[in-house]
């Protein structure tokens, strides 16, 4: 409704009336930016049982009506109002020195505020009993969390039933603090703190928390257990299952704070583009004995001032996915961390232009490993003395069915070459060059059981290669963003094909390759 500008006496009814809207139970206001004036008798009763109110899009709105008891759910976004606070004041009682349990608000389960613009200070929530969901989102005002949003200092526990919470896209929040006697978040579940590039630190967390989510936030370190922070020490035991920290280019040490507590439960850890770090517990993820994904990325500094031997990493044997990428000298640990990887199922190397050497017999023990992926290792090379008394144990063992590359270069390092018989599906990204050598060609046709082969983003390749033709296993041909590419191969495409997919291609493969598609649902 874009022209409405005020909302009053005649939406409400007759002033006689005690009770307005006495049955409704969800309300909604969306899309009205035109809205400027919610007015009200402030002697009547409105909407008594309301369980939702959804206000969205109004950026006008300076103010609505007191919130019903019955609440359930309450959701603002994109809204004008300058008294936040003060509308959720209400609701602990602190405006009119009144009480949670006088005022009887026990209903509130959700609350989301998004895009207040104008709002400069979080309204009090940290004593509403039943409330399970908080999400605040962009708000660019807002400089300081403290006692105000959670509430009465006199009582012990802050957001007693509170599950989720999340903080996102608030670039000027600088400080969030608490009082150190209190337990905050006793039943909190996952944490988001996202796109909060000035927060510093972070209230220590509660030991129930099993997701905590960090992406662009300016922490220096990571909080610990507030049970652990009071005298509990490091022996507390966390329900953390998933971390997942990216962007945070403040954090430099995590061998302090949340992982030096036990995490026995701990599934998921991604540590993602924090250039400052260096410091990193390696020693004890051979503990975290649930640990299933460990994803380590572009953490250039990583292990870059301890000396030669005090990084001695093992990993638990629990891990099935494994991804590390330019992760300065914890590249150097790498083939030891595969050594008891026996439930490894993908693994992905990337960005380590100073590995070397990675011995065929790494991957020898990984029997169930079925996806591999390797990118911008330059300088590997395979040290092939160590295959000498390997026999055809690797090539009669090899589990792996998808090989991602950059390079076909690879396929002469010994670990890689030895698995290229049992591989079904081939991605080549990225390829550096403009052909492939007559030994990479002839390497190539050691792909018997090859069924999908991808050539994404190559935009130096100008050839297909010209043994592509005998790949005869293969029913799969993509070819993605390879512009300079012009012909098929002079002996063709192999007659096993039964899908073509192309784009962004030269104007004269294209042609070539719907001609060829065309002949193939033809004969199909």
């Amino acid at each position: 409704m874009p022209e409405v500008k005020k909302v009053g006496d005649g939406f409400f009814g007759s002033a006689g009336q005690g009770k307005c809207f006495p049955r409704l139970e969800e309300l909604t206001f969306r899309d009205m930016p035109q809205w400027e004036e919610w007015s009200w008798a402030d002697g009547r009763q409105m909407f008594p049982c309301l369980r939702k109110l959804q206000i969205v899009q109004c950026p006008w709105l300076k103010r609505t009506p007191p919130l019903p008891a019955s609440l359930q759910l309450l959701s603002l976004c994109q809204v004008g109002l300058t008294e936040v606070p003060r509308l959720l004041e209400e609701i602990d009682g602190s405006s009119i020195g009144m009480t949670v349990s006088e005022l009887k608000i026990y209903s509130l389960q959700v609350v989301e505020l998004e895009d207040i613009p104008e709002c400069e200070e979080l309204p009090c929530l940290g004593q509403l009993p039943s409330l399970e969901v908080l999400r605040i989102e962009r708000m660019p005002a807002m400089k300081k969390v403290g006692d105000g949003f959670f509430g009465s200092r006199d009582q012990g526990k802050c957001f007693p039933s509170l599950e989720e919470l999340t903080f996102r896209d608030m670039p000027e929040w600088e400080e969030w603090s608490w009082a150190d006697d209190r337990q905050l978040f006793p039943c909190l579940r996952e944490l988001e703190i996202i796109q909060c590039p000035r927060l510093k630190r972070l209230p220590p967390l509660p030991p129930p928390l099993q997701t905590l989510h960090l992406h662009e936030v300016g922490l220096t370190e990571l909080p610990g257990l507030w049970e652990g922070i009071h005298g509990g020490g490091n022996c507390i035991t966390a329900a953390l299952s998933t971390l997942r920290i990216r962007k945070c280019p403040n954090l430099r040490n995590l061998v302090e704070g949340l992982l030096s507590h036990r995490l026995p439960k701990i599934r998921d850890i991604e540590i993602a583009e924090c250039a400052e770090l260096v410091r990193l517990p390696v020693k004890e993820f051979k503990e975290l004995t649930s640990l299933a994904k460990l994803s380590i990325r572009s953490c250039p500094k990583l292990l870059s001032m301890t000396r030669d031997g005090d990084n001695d990493i093992l990993l638990p044997p629990s891990i099935k996915e494994l991804v590390l990428s330019d992760c300065g000298n914890l590249g150097k640990l790498l083939p030891g961390c595969l050594h008891n990887l026996t439930s490894l199922t993908r693994l992905e190397i990337g960005d380590y232009r100073c590995i070397e050497s990675l011995p065929a017999t790494s991957l020898l023990h990984l029997k169930r490993l079925k996806y591999l992926k390797f990118w911008k290792c330059g300088e590997l090379r395979s040290k092939d003395e160590l295959l000498l008394n390997e026999g055809n144990e690797q090539v009669e063992g090899s589990s792996v069915t998808e090989l991602c590359i950059d390079d076909t270069a690879l396929f002469k390092v010994s670990l890689l070459r030895r698995t290229l018989p049992s591989v079904r599906a081939l991605t080549i990204s990225n390829f550096p060059r403009a052909t492939m050598s007559d030994e990479e060609e002839q390497l190539l046709r050691s792909l018997t059981a090859l069924r999908s082969l991808e050539f994404f983003n190559c935009e130096n390749l100008q050839s297909l290669p010209r043994e592509l033709h005998a790949l005869s296993s293969l029913r799969l041909l993509k070819i993605i963003r390879c512009p300079k590419i012009q012909v098929l191969p002079e002996k063709g495409l192999p007659t096993s094909l039964t899908n073509l997919i192309f784009s962004y291609c030269h104007r004269m493969l294209r042609e070539q390759l719907e001609k060829h598609l065309a002949e193939m649902k033809s004969s199909g």
